[in-house]
């Protein structure tokens, strides 16, 4: 009598293949003695963001903004590094870990509440020892695969720092399955690649927003920030600097007043600022950096 797995018919066997592969870090095949590394432990945030509700899942859905976006990594891609991104030529092993998020990079170690339609497919994870304890959150990468088992060559995709690769060595990048099989022509696997930290601020239009974290009281409040054209350096509430987490949350250990001021200041050195009354509910800033 047949054994059974070879009745599997041949659906069922790549719905089980795509779960494997929904389950979790690591996708690709791994080097030896490597075990498995815990994630960053972030919170999820409840429900969506209302700007998510009015405007991101819709956009996703639909698709708009995607080719625009596309066009503009085009020409982020063929630009000169600007001063506040290491400059240089990276090699690595590229993998992949992840389709594309509905909108949302909240289960991602950088936590970010929001991600346009094209980041919420071009997203990436960046090795432990370019992390930068969480600076790296936010940056863009222009990668291509120089491999020669690659089906695609020298094709470049502009991505974002969204995720933490704790298992990946320097120069390593671990891609979202989409971004892979765009510049691979593969599916998932482990291949050589190359690639630079680029600047994507073209890529991302719109407000700041912000959401409050979990578990705020009065004499300690925590605030998300998402969609900031650039990485975020500082950011103040009524002239208190904030604590960064490594996990892209921004601390307030002490009591609030209100109406509330942020001041952001970006890695190139703009700034903005925002009053709001309730900084407690998830908004929309009405700023970004020009």
């Amino acid at each position: 009598m047949p054994s059974p797995c070879r009745l599997l018919p041949l659906a069922a066997l790549l719905l089980l293949l795509a779960g494997s592969a929904a389950a979790g870090r690591p996708l690709s095949p791994q080097p030896e003695n490597l075990g498995p590394s815990a994630e960053p432990n972030v919170t999820a945030q409840d429900g969506l963001h209302p700007f998510l509700q009015r405007v991101g899942a819709a956009a996703a859905a639909a698709g708009e903004g995607v080719a625009a976006s596309a066009g503009a990594a085009a020409a982020a891609a063929a630009l000169p590094t600007p001063s506040w991104l290491p400059a240089g030529t990276f090699s690595g092993d590229g993998t992949a870990f992840s389709e594309a998020v509905p909108g949302t990079g909240a289960g991602f170690a950088c936590s970010f509440r929001y991600l346009n339609p094209y980041f919420s497919t071009h997203f990436a994870a960046i090795n432990k020892p370019m992390w930068d304890e969480g600076a790296a959150c936010g940056r863009c990468i222009t990668a291509w695969c120089v491999d020669d088992r690659c089906q695609v060559q020298g094709k470049r995709v502009t991505v974002m720092v969204t995720d933490l690769c704790p298992e990946c060595k320097e120069g390593d990048v671990d891609f979202s399955i989409p971004v892979y099989r765009e510049i691979t022509g593969m599916w998932p696997h482990r291949l050589r690649v190359q690639w630079e930290w680029s600047d994507c601020s073209a890529m991302i239009d719109g407000d700041i927003l912000l959401t409050p974290k979990d578990g705020i009281n009065p004499q300690w409040q925590a605030f998300y920030f998402a969609n900031t054209k650039y990485p975020l350096k500082s950011v103040r509430l009524n002239g208190m600097e904030l604590q960064r987490s490594e996990f892209q949350f921004w601390v307030h250990p002490a009591p609030l007043s209100k109406p509330a001021t942020f001041e952001f200041e970006a890695v190139n050195g703009a700034k903005v600022s925002a009053t709001v009354d309730d900084p407690l509910r998830n908004q929309t800033l009405p700023v970004n950096f020009q």
